[in-house]
């Protein structure tokens, strides 16, 4: 190797860049995992109230590591900088005999937000993983483990043309703030062929709407019960034509879980294949069928957009594009900043290209956001089509 070809597989990211959060460490990790780059990213969250890594960071990067092999430093709860150093053969992290990683947060971290980083290294990886991992599974400030099973994962299958079978994920046990305790397995066959690019261009019409409202501890379920009729009643009121016959509802008791919960977890899927997702907690003194209201109309803006993934879907897709075979195009509503700085690590680390083009000047801008109106920050309003060139990362095959 060349001095040219050394410098081209060492890169810096700086971590304050964009939305400045853990989505760079994870999907930065991935890449260097997967196309055996050496890495160092300092002023990691740098303009959060607690700079550094987070217990749930530091785990993510553990795990990407512990799949694929190589050196991972600087990894601690508080850390502003890390290096990672690739191991020279992939797919050597796992040997034959020892396919269980675990992944415990010790904290009510987000189980999805490792998987995030756990996922594309476990794909492209030689041998089959197992993944357990241990945190909070629906969390404020992160997608809800539903969400990833109803939205996130019947997508990637769907449009990059995967079997079932490549991703199996159990919930062992719910786990929710402050006291997380949730444990999910997930079981990875890895890739045998490039990944299909994703193409998402067309909406389609609603075929039906799922509402799925939980409880647990000691939460009762009449509080499930008001979240489930003010969701009904908010999502039928509005201009989208739904009917009752094409709503499923349910509300659950969460036995399982620790600690106690209550949120609902709202899913709309189209005639083309596209699925939605509006989701919502509530905390102990907030109305119940306010915090359902407010999921309600974070799915209905995404519908009434016209666009084809939702605003949480869209920057989770970004990764996979990067890797696909092939030109991918997404259309999206209002472009987030986590999409964003998803792509600008994207072309930090790969030779994908990504081409942003904002379709018309309307101001689509999402009628409710939970928690605060986490992920409004950096929003460029209207309807945007997202298109890559992949690099066509080769899985790595027996």
């Amino acid at each position: 190797m060349d001095s040219s070809d050394e410098l081209k597989n060492e890169v810096h990211i700086d971590g304050s860049t964009l939305e400045g959060g853990g989505q760079i460490l994870r999907n930065a990790i991935s890449y260097a995992n997967l196309l055996r780059k050496s890495l160092t990213i300092d002023k990691i969250r740098f303009d959060r109230p607690r700079p550094g890594l987070a217990a749930q960071h530091a785990v993510s990067l553990q795990i990407a590591t512990s799949i694929c092999g190589g050196k991972l430093s600087g990894d601690s709860v508080g850390s502003t900088e890390i290096t990672y150093e690739p191991q020279r053969c992939l797919g050597h992290g796992l040997a034959a005999e020892q396919k269980e990683v675990v992944g415990d947060t010790g904290t009510a971290g987000s189980i999805c937000l490792l998987l995030q980083a756990a996922l594309p290294c476990a794909l492209y990886n030689q041998h089959p993983s197992k993944l357990i991992l241990k945190g909070g599974t629906n969390a404020t400030m992160a997608p809800q483990f539903d969400y990833w099973e109803k939205v996130f994962w019947p997508t990637l299958r769907y449009r990059c043309q995967l079997d079932p079978s490549h991703v199996e994920a159990t919930v062992i046990r719910r786990g929710y703030y402050p006291c997380g305790g949730g444990e999910v397995h997930v079981q990875v066959k890895p890739l045998k062929r490039k990944l299909a690019p994703i193409r998402i261009t067309e909406r389609g019409d609603i075929k039906i709407v799922r509402i799925r409202c939980f409880h647990a501890g000691k939460v009762p379920r009449y509080l499930g019960e008001k979240m489930l009729q003010a969701a009904k009643t908010e999502l039928l009121k509005n201009n989208l034509g739904l009917k009752m016959e094409q709503m499923e509802a349910m509300v659950v008791k969460e036995s399982n879980a620790v600690g106690n919960g209550l949120g609902l977890m709202i899913t709309a899927e189209t005639t083309t294949g596209c699925f939605f997702g509006g989701s919502a907690l509530c905390a102990p003194k907030n109305d119940a069928r306010s915090v359902a209201r407010g999921a309600a109309q974070e799915l209905i803006a995404s519908l009434e957009g016209g666009a084809c993934v939702d605003l949480w879907l869209q920057d989770q897709l970004i990764l996979y594009m990067a890797l696909a075979d092939g030109v991918s195009e997404i259309i999206t509503g209002p472009l987030t900043q986590h999409t964003r700085t998803a792509i600008w690590v994207a072309e930090s680390l790969t030779d994908a290209r990504f081409e942003v083009t904002k379709l018309d000047d309307s101001d689509l801008q999402p009628s409710a956001l939970v928690d605060g109106n986490y992920g409004s920050k950096g929003q460029i309003s209207g309807k945007h089509r997202i298109r890559c060139k992949g690099i066509g990362c080769e899985p790595h095959i027996n």
